[in-house]
């Protein structure tokens, strides 16, 4: 049997849905096991009697390695494939969780979190590379929709398994048993569906050297960029920032915060297939980034119901890039290097996530003002309006 071909003799018109559903899972595996760790910093921080400063490392060292690789590993899916790289990936992930399950020091699980970094480098090019071959342009919107919600998806389904596994008394150390077997289970399946699809050798018009220095794939990436930073900047501070400057109670404050996550999973595949639709994926990259903008600036400035109402525009408007983003890079290299769109897009995801969180910690220290900080995110999305007006695509 050829590589193009779909196993058990399924076609590969129905046989690309088993593909997205197998990437959608291999990013869930590295998110889920990204994303379990908030909940658990308190535990860790009275196991090894840590800092605060040092317990953000837990988070923000699993970013480092992707700032770094993850154009490397756009170029290897070209070179060596998406089944064998997709693999190689989920193997990773699979040994972060082991690492950490026997960690004795808080550098071992720096050590199992930095790993973790590794392997999602390369999922986060691998995995909607493997899409990019198996759907035609006209409904990569539609799929790339349905693959957006995985990080979202990973995260409200880890919060509360992490939270609820340590107050139940099983430890900080039991909920990377549910990664560790998550990831096992999700590479086994990863082995036996994704094969290389029908759309993997086309569009070989352009080279690798080329394509790294295509300018609009780099246009692509900083709206990914500015979209991250705004996104995870208001994830990370909202709740801080809800209760010290608005009263609102820590556990209402942690679920409007959350918000940004549930608009995320249901409307990301709407904009996504109405992207298709249409034919306009510029357009919604600029409606989104600027309404993001305007709904940080009445955030900013409203409270209570408003307030509510403020976030909930913020998620729907936010649902728009995600799609987009994760469809132009086959649209503008071809399918067969799209693992190397998503690699310049998965380092500037990282850059953002990376560089959020203390941008926005500095506005709280030097201002102490509610109002500069979401200004400073409306900042972020703002800029990142103007670069996507400037995308040369439809």
């Amino acid at each position: 049997m050829k590589n193009s071909e779909a196993p058990h003799n399924s076609s590969p018109s129905r046989y690309r849905w088993v593909v997205l559903f197998t990437a959608f899972l291999a990013f869930v595996a590295y998110a889920f096991a990204l994303q379990e760790a908030p909940p658990l910093i308190p535990s860790i921080i009275g196991e090894f009697g840590i800092s605060n400063a040092q317990a953000g490392l837990v988070m923000s060292i699993v970013l480092v390695p992707g700032i770094f690789l993850s154009l490397p590993a756009g170029i290897f899916v070209n070179k060596y494939g998406a089944r064998r790289l997709g693999l190689a990936a989920l193997s990773v992930v699979i040994a972060s969780s082991f690492l950490i399950l026997m960690a004795n020091s808080f550098v071992v699980v720096l050590a199992g979190r930095f790993i973790l970094g590794l392997g999602g480098a390369f999922i986060v090019a691998t995995a909607p590379a493997v899409i990019a071959q198996w759907f035609v342009k006209e409904e990569l919107g539609k799929a790339m929709g349905v693959f957006g919600v995985n990080m979202p998806f990973a995260t409200i389904l880890a919060f509360p398994t992490a939270s609820m596994l340590k107050d139940l008394g099983y430890g900080w150390r039991f909920p990377f048993y549910i990664s560790l077997v998550l990831g096992i289970i999700v590479a086994v399946i990863f082995a036996l569906v994704v094969r290389e699809g029908p759309f993997a050798r086309q569009d070989r018009t352009m080279t690798t050297r080329v394509a790294v220095g295509n300018v609009e794939i780099w246009k692509v990436g900083f709206v990914w960029l500015f979209f991250n930073a705004a996104a995870l900047s208001f994830v990370t501070w909202a709740p801080t920032l809800f209760e010290k400057f608005q009263g609102v109670p820590k556990v209402e404050a942690s679920f409007f915060a959350s918000l940004l996550m549930w608009a995320a999973i249901f409307f990301v595949p709407v904009f996504g297939y109405l992207s298709d639709r249409f034919g306009r994926r510029k357009f919604f990259a600029v409606l989104g980034a600027v309404l993001m903008t305007l709904a940080f600036a009445s955030i900013a400035y409203t409270s209570n119901f408003v307030l509510v109402v403020s976030i909930l525009a913020l998620g729907i408007s936010a649902a728009m890039i995600p799609p987009i983003v994760s469809a132009l890079p086959a649209e503008i290299l071809g399918s067969n290097l799209a693992g190397l769109g998503f690699g310049v897009t998965g380092m500037c995801m990282n850059i953002g996530g990376a560089v959020a969180q203390p941008f926005v910690g500095f506005m709280l220290d030097f201002t102490q003002s509610y109002v500069y900080c979401l200004l400073g995110m409306a900042g972020l999305s703002a800029i990142g309006a103007v670069v996507a007006f400037l995308l040369k695509t439809r």
